[in-house]
């Protein structure tokens, strides 16, 4: 399949870091969740280096099972934290990031932009066989509205539930505002299959009359993109969900 991830500045998780204290079963806690990327993450580091893995809290922002690679990004800038702790080089970054392909696809892009800062990402494949590689998209003065009313959607579920084929990406070499008006997300469909409200909130940010607007990656979450932060915010304040922020891509 080909994906292409957009890094908001806005939207994150936070993650505060106790270099003096190793790593242990309290650390990256998360309320009501059993698969932790960023635990995972450190039983390779501690499988690889014979370091110490410094302790670390979490504080969610983000809606989880939500389709906007919260849990990957947090074990990915976990690593590449780790790896400032340790005072590693890039080179020595890019010669690691392989022993965590276990930890998905979502985990790799986010590896991929925390060591090259590119404020976009194209995926080609699986991401583990595939490319993944820095775009450079002119959405200038662009901002995003993401929305989620609290549904937790599996992305195994909605690969189960795919059939395909996946669309091809059209114009990757100059991405714009008429470019991106054809953009189409494969999983959509099946997303909406499996939660229906999906589709009433897509319905609701077609009324704002954005550029664009899908839903994000597998699903929960749908997302608008508009000319400028004032037609974002005023979407915003017109919509009534539980989780609405907006950010500039």
């Amino acid at each position: 399949m080909e994906s292409i991830f957009a890094f908001l500045k806005d939207i994150y998780d936070e993650l505060i870091f106790f270099p003096e204290i190793e790593f242990n079963n309290s650390s990256a806690q998360i309320r009501d969740l059993s698969d932790n990327s960023i635990q995972k993450a450190a039983e390779i580091l501690r499988s690889n280096f014979d370091k110490k893995i410094p302790h670390v809290i979490i504080k969610k922002n983000l809606p989880m099972a939500a389709g906007i690679g919260g849990g990957s990004s947090d074990s990915a800038c976990f690593i590449n934290t780790v790896f400032d702790i340790w005072n590693f080089s890039t080179e020595e970054k890019i010669k690691y990031v392989h022993i965590f392909k276990e930890l998905g696809v979502d985990n790799m892009v986010f590896l991929h932009k925390y060591i090259y800062n590119h404020r976009f990402v194209y995926l080609n494949g699986t991401g583990i066989d595939g490319d993944i590689l820095g775009l450079d998209l002119n959405l200038e003065n662009c901002y995003t509205l993401i929305v989620n009313d609290g549904d937790f959607l599996s992305t195994k579920s909605v690969f189960n539930n795919f059939q395909g084929p996946f669309q091809k990406i059209i114009g990757l070499g100059s991405i714009n505002f008429d470019v991106l008006k054809n953009f189409h997300n494969s999983l959509q469909p099946v997303s909406i299959k499996l939660i229906s409200k999906l589709s009433t909130i897509l319905n609701d940010l077609r009324e704002t009359e954005p550029v664009f607007s899908g839903v994000s990656g597998s699903g929960s979450t749908c997302f608008a993109v508009y000319k400028n932060k004032y037609e974002a915010e005023k979407a915003k304040e017109i919509l009534q969900y539980k989780f609405k922020m907006i950010s500039r891509i």
